[in-house]
């Protein structure tokens, strides 16, 4: 089976900004926060009235902060690159495993953007995804590149089940995006994974919240999951599970 690699690269200016733009003045989330915890200063993007005005400023923090951490910048890189070597072919041949799909032949690389956001958003037309420069942990790191990855091949996966899917439901706010979250770190918390993780995988907090029949959301896809070996049958069962409590999701 070929397998694909991961590619660590610097972000460029222009994605960065526009990324971090988006999470500041369009999420519904609230997600900006995350930002501006790590970045307070940016904080002064929100007196700026205009959104060129906006990103002219954001570019030039970005900027600064760059030539002011680059030393950090690249030994987090090679740090993440080298750690990520060890595990990466057994890794994805676990994914294949789990999720019951090859990967595709014609994607030979994951595109790993180091960022200074802490939120780290994936694009499925190019698969990439950004990864903060500076996690206490390398652990985390290596959370949040199995993760993405998970994603670009779950959604391979999606595609041959429910070829009808308008491809935009990927995305936040539909619901398949939604299970997307849910279902990744159940499949990172496989035991097959964990041998590779060796940390429990988190869900959001938003999702945490929720409840279906008592449990967290959470816990009933996890059970649900562990009642279902076959990941098809499993993915048919939670997706009716999640469009059957789609209210839930509106938020």
């Amino acid at each position: 089976m070929d397998l694909p690699k991961i590619k660590f690269t610097n972000i460029p200016l222009s994605k960065e900004a526009d990324w971090i733009h988006g999470f500041l003045f369009q999420d519904s989330w609230g997600w900006g926060k995350y930002i501006i915890k790590k970045h307070p200063k940016i904080k002064k993007v929100f007196s700026l009235k205009t959104e060129a005005e906006q990103i002219k400023f954001l570019k030039r923090y970005i900027n600064e902060f760059r030539k002011d951490n680059q030393k950090t910048i690249e030994i987090n890189k090679e740090k993440y690159q080298r750690q990520w070597r060890k595990i990466e072919r057994e890794c994805f041949e676990k994914l294949s495993e789990i999720i019951e799909i090859d990967w595709p032949k014609n994607k030979k690389v994951i595109t790993a953007m180091i960022s200074i956001n802490p939120i780290c958003p994936r694009f499925l037309n190019d698969w990439s995804f950004s990864i903060f420069y500076n996690y206490k942990k390398l652990a985390h790191a290596k959370e949040v590149i199995m993760h993405e990855s998970c994603h670009f091949l779950y959604f391979e996966k999606w595609k041959k089940l429910y070829p009808q899917t308008n491809h935009k439901k990927f995305d936040s706010p539909y619901l398949e995006w939604h299970l997307s979250e849910i279902i990744a770190p159940i499949i990172l918390n496989d035991k097959r994974i964990q041998k590779l993780l060796k940390q429990k995988a988190v869900f959001y907090p938003e999702h945490q919240k929720l409840r279906i029949k008592g449990k967290s959301v959470p816990e009933y896809f996890t059970d649900l999951y562990k009642k279902n070996k076959k990941f098809n049958i499993f993915l048919d069962k939670a997706y009716k599970t999640i469009k059957a409590n789609k209210k839930l999701f509106d938020f």
